[in-house]
């Protein structure tokens, strides 16, 4: 065989060999999980008292399908005064009486393969105990 044909051969061979890598690294790439619309539900109580600590707990569907546990950014609205969340963001902690609501969104959108969703539950703290130490002033 002359040596431009087997150069030939060997550039082929090789191009075959690296469509399915380049294929394999495209689906590696590619966001993961069902695709469609985000929905995220409370699973912890939404009605709260002044005093301790609740822990946060949200489910994540895509599509009503329930997802394995997500990284969730949250955050209070409208203010902090009446409920905060303590450093860690696992547990809301009720300061006064009054509405908040609890602002969540997916820290990465690549688990649901759609854009980042986020929602806002509503909540409310009634009155009756002493405020945790680390509410605001």
């Amino acid at each position: 065989m002359p040596p431009s044909v087997r150069v030939t051969v060997a550039g082929m061979v090789l191009l075959l060999a690296l469509i399915p890598a380049g294929c394999m690294v495209l689906d590696a790439l590619a966001p993961t999980g069902p695709r469609g619309v985000v929905t995220f539900t409370s699973l912890g109580a939404t009605t709260l008292s002044v005093g301790p600590p609740v822990p946060v707990a949200i489910a994540v569907f895509a599509d009503g399908v329930p997802l394995p546990p997500q990284r969730l950014r949250l955050g209070i609205s409208p203010d902090s005064t009446r409920v905060t969340l303590n450093v860690t963001a696992d547990s809301l902690i009720p300061c006064q009486a009054g509405q908040a609501a609890l602002l969540v969104q997916l820290f990465h959108s690549s688990a649901s393969g759609t854009g980042i969703p986020d929602t806002s539950i509503d909540l409310h703290v009634t009155g009756g105990g002493t405020p945790d130490p680390r509410c605001p002033p």
